[in-house]
C-alpha cells in the first residue's frame, strides 16, 4: 500500500547570539559544548529539522534570559559543531562536564557504555517522558521506559520511497525482512553521509530477526548510498542510477515535491522508528522546568511537525512499528553494536555505492 506525499512549507529564519564568556572546552569549530552559570541545553537534531528547532529555542532562549539571571545557553544556537559536541559527552566523566538538558536523536552516545553507566544507570540523568505519552505507550514501551530511565521525547519514522517512474519486474516488498530477498539486488538506495550509512535501526531489525547474515545479505541489495538530499534530487529525474526502493528519514521525504513521481510504501510491519531521547539532571529538576514545560509545548510541536516527528504523546502507539528490543538494546552497548553493524554491511556493499 504507498500514499502520496503531503507538501509542508519551510522556512529559513536564523538566529546566533552570544557574547558571555564561555567555558574552555569547545567544539570542532569552537563553539563551545558549557557556558558556566547557566542552564545548558543540548539537542542533536536530524537535518532538515535544525533551522525551525533553532528559530523557536532561539526566540524562547532570548525572552527567559531576559527576565532570568541563570540564562539558557545551547551551542545549537551558535552553530556548534555536532561531531565535536558528541566527543565532549563521550569523554565527560562528572556531573559538572554535561548539559542540564540533552535531547538526542540518535542513540550512539546517550546508550554507550561509559555514558550510559555514568549519568543514566546512576541517576544523575532522569530520563523525561511525559504522563500523557506513557498513558499511551503499550505496557511493554511503559515499562521500559520507567524501569530503565529512558527518557522518549519524540519519534520520528523511516520508510521507502517509492520512483513511480522507474518500472520494475519485481513485486513490491511487504516488510522490511523482505529487503534481503536477492530479487532486489541493485535495487535499493539509503541515506547516508560521509562514507557511511545512517540505517542502522533498521540494521539492528534485521539482525534481530533473520541472523547475523542478515545485514550483508541486505547489503548485496544496495545500489546507493546517497545523502537524502540527493536522493530526493534524482528520483524521477534522468538518473540512470536511481533506484526504485530509497530508504528515507521521514524528515526528509516531506520536503518532496508534489510534481515527482513518488509515494511511500506502507509495509505490513510498520515504519522503522527514530526517536528522540531526553534527560534533565536530576539535581537540577526544578531549575529546567520552564524550559522542559516548553519542550512540550505547543510551539514545538509545530515545529517538529514540519519533520514529519511527533511528540511521543501525540504519535499512534497502536499502529504496527519496527524497531530493535530495547531488552537488547539495554543489554549491549550501542556503540559497539553499530560498529559491528557497519563492518558487516561493508562486506556485502558494491565497490561503487558511494558514487555520486
Amino acid at each position: 500500500m504507498m500514499k502520496s506525499f503531503d507538501r509542508k512549507d519551510r522556512d529559513g529564519t536564523v538566529i546566533a547570539t552570544c557574547s558571555t564568556p564561555l567555558t574552555k572546552k569547545s567544539t570542532g569549530n569552537g563553539i563551545p559544548l558549557l557556558k558556566k552559570g547557566a542552564i545548558n541545553l543540548y539537542m542533536n537534531m536530524p537535518c532538515p529539522l535544525k533551522v525551525v528547532v533553532k528559530m523557536v529555542i532561539g526566540e524562547f532562549a532570548e525572552r527567559y534570559n531576559s527576565s532570568h539571571t541563570v540564562p539558557i545557553y545551547s551551542p545549537m544556537l551558535l552553530d556548534g559543531d555536532s561531531k565535536g559536541i558528541e566527543g565532549e559527552l563521550k569523554a565527560a566523566e562528572s556531573e559538572e562536564e554535561i548539559p542540564e538538558i540533552m535531547i538526542a536523536a540518535g542513540l550512539h552516545t546517550v546508550l554507550s557504555k561509559g555514558f550510559k553507566k555514568r549519568f543514566i544507570d546512576s541517576g544523575i540523568y532522569t530520563g523525561i517522558t511525559s504522563e500523557a505519552a506513557l498513558g499511551k505507550m503499550p505496557d511493554a514501551y511503559k515499562k521500559i521506559a520507567t524501569e530503565n530511565n529512558i527518557g522518549i521525547f519524540s519519534i520520528g519514522q523511516w520508510s521507502i520511497v517509492c520512483d513511480l517512474s522507474l518500472k520494475t519486474a519485481v513485486p513490491y516488498p511487504h516488510r522490511w525482512t523482505d529487503l534481503v530477498n536477492p530479487r532486489y539486488k541493485d535495487l535499493i538506495t539509503v541515506h547516508g553521509y560521509n562514507g557511511k550509512a545512517s540505517i542502522a535501526a533498521l540494521l539492528l531489525v534485521l539482525r534481530e530477526q533473520l541472523g547475523k547474515n542478515a545485514v550483508i545479505d541486505f547489503a548485496g541489495n544496495i545500489r546507493n548510498v546517497w545523502h537524502f538530499a540527493e536522493v530526493l534530487k534524482r528520483l524521477d529525474s534522468s538518473e540512470p542510477r536511481r533506484t526504485p526502493f530509497n530508504l528515507l528519514p521521514n524528515a526528509a521525504t516531506v520536503q518532496m515535491p508534489s510534481k515527482k513521481q513518488a509515494a511511500i510504501l506502507e509495509f505490513e510491519d510498520g515504519p522503522v522508528l527514530a526517536p528522540m531521547l531526553m534527560y534533565v539532571k536530576t539535581s537540577r529538576m526544578e531549575e529546567c522546568r520552564p524550559l522542559v514545560n516548553f519542550l512540550h509545548s505547543a510551539t514545538i510541536r509545530h515545529a517538529l511537525r514540519r519533520g514529519d516527528f511527533f511528540l511521543a504523546d501525540e504519535f499512534d502507539w497502536s499502529q504496527p512499528f519496527s524497531y530493535p528490543s530495547w531488552e537488547y538494546l539495554m543489554n549491549n552497548d550501542y556503540e559497539e553494536l553499530v560498529a559491528e553493524l557497519d563492518v558487516e554491511l561493508k562486506k556485502g556493499l558494491g565497490p561503487d555505492v558511494f558514487r555520486t
